[in-house]
């Protein structure tokens, strides 16, 4: 059986992508967890200097990315044919780019800019992502978004969306009642649902 170590910071961020896999699958590991004071220290002992880093048996893996399709294929959570694996990737792709337009507003410091960032996510980026994923639900048979069974892409989608709800408002959890009731769906798996309820508090 493989051990596995995550290391990343006392947060959400792009780690928790990772350890919601760990949980679906339910696999046990090492959620190694540290805080910012720390970082300077554990830093040397990273790959890219840069984390969260994924450790199995010994080998770390660095790269958010690579790391949750290493666990989504080694999980059983990636598709069960080259093009399951890809519309997979489709998916993890198109949030990333979500994701970085969002980063833009919560690093941004300047109110005006701020507030043109994110009327620009919810007038073009959101609507966009939105539409792309109610389509390829639809087209799926409105069960999965890949194949005919919870995968990555399921995963991811209801990660990104529930967190940015978080941070920004339930406004964009509630612009489309078929992602709603996806993310409720996939935040209902029994193994989920108990993450959810007893994961570490934190801020993001």
């Amino acid at each position: 059986m493989a051990e596995y170590k995550l290391s990343y910071f006392n947060f959400k961020g792009r780690g928790e992508l990772c350890r919601l896999l760990f949980v679906l699958a339910d696999k046990k590991y090492e959620d190694h967890r540290f805080e910012r004071e720390e970082w300077k220290d554990i830093k040397p002992s990273m790959p890219l200097g840069q984390v969260p880093v994924l450790t199995v048996e010994g080998t770390q893996i660095p790269q958010s990315g690579a790391i949750i399709r290493y666990l989504a294929r080694d999980f059983g959570l990636y598709g069960k044919n080259n093009m399951e694996n890809t519309m997979v990737d489709v998916i993890v792709e198109t949030i990333d780019e979500v994701r970085s337009e969002f980063i833009k507003w919560v690093k941004e410091e300047d109110a005006t800019k701020k507030a043109e960032i994110i009327n620009k996510m919810k007038e073009v980026v959101f609507p966009k992502f939105i539409t792309f994923v109610e389509k390829v639900l639809s087209d799926n048979g409105g069960e999965f978004l890949v194949g005919s069974e919870v995968t990555l892409a399921d995963v991811a989608v209801f990660d990104v969306i529930a967190r940015i709800s978080d941070m920004w408002s339930q406004d964009l959890m509630n612009m489309s009642t078929v992602l709603k009731a996806h993310c409720e769906k996939i935040a209902s798996i029994p193994s989920i649902k108990a993450w959810l309820e007893n994961r570490p508090k934190t801020a993001r």
